[in-house]
């Protein structure tokens, strides 16, 4: 009876170890290949390149690790390049990002591709736009709030206490983010490429 438990006890910190060792933190840095989709507008948008960065954790959620639960806060430039009667300009808009991800690994390989998608909430933190030399700030007009979806892929690659994370993901704003007058709906999205860094794991 007492040999039975032991071995109980054994095997339950064995899992327990080998659950709590894949727990990964750390940091992610990238470009963001913003764009918006607008419709009823005189306005011809094209992507503009801006900075994406934050924090991330991951949690597993199968034996193994093959599926994981990550959650990132991002910091996020989006909007677009605009032209407006042959005049060219940008749309500057920035949020504050929450994007929880369902992640699945591929099993049986060191270097681990994965797939990766989630919901993204965002919080507009600015909203202008920039025409001839001039700046407006537009944030009048423009939702307070954002909600999006994150289609993705990448690889991990683990050292012994840190993992290098490498993903590209397309962003597809699912909201009118627009909110003045007229019939004219813009919603943002973007592809962004991110190189993050797991600097603790449990």
């Amino acid at each position: 009876m007492k040999s039975t438990l032991w071995l109980a006890l054994i095997g339950l910190a064995l899992i327990s170890s080998d659950s709590f060792a894949l727990l990964r933190f750390g940091l992610k840095a990238g470009v963001n290949l913003a764009n918006v989709e607008a419709k009823d507008t005189d306005v011809d948008y094209e992507i503009k390149p801006g900075f994406t960065a934050g924090a991330m954790a991951e949690i597993p959620i199968s034996p193994g690790g093959g599926m994981a639960v990550r959650g990132e806060l991002l910091y996020v430039q989006k909007g677009a390049k605009q032209t407006l009667m042959n005049n060219e300009g940008k749309l500057l808009a920035e949020e504050l990002a929450l994007a929880p991800f369902l992640v699945f690994y591929f099993p049986g390989v060191k270097v681990q591709p994965f797939l990766e998608a989630g919901p993204e909430f965002g919080w507009n933190t600015l909203a202008k736009s920039k025409q001839d030399g001039e700046t407006w700030n537009v944030g009048a007009d423009w939702r307070d709030n954002n909600f999006s979806i994150n289609l993705g892929a990448g690889v991990l690659i683990p050292f012994e206490h840190t993992d290098l994370v490498i993903d590209a993901r397309y962003n597809l704003g699912l909201v009118d983010v627009s909110t003045g007058v007229g019939n004219s709906t813009v919603k943002t999205n973007g592809i962004q490429i991110f190189v993050g860094y797991n600097f603790f794991k449990l």
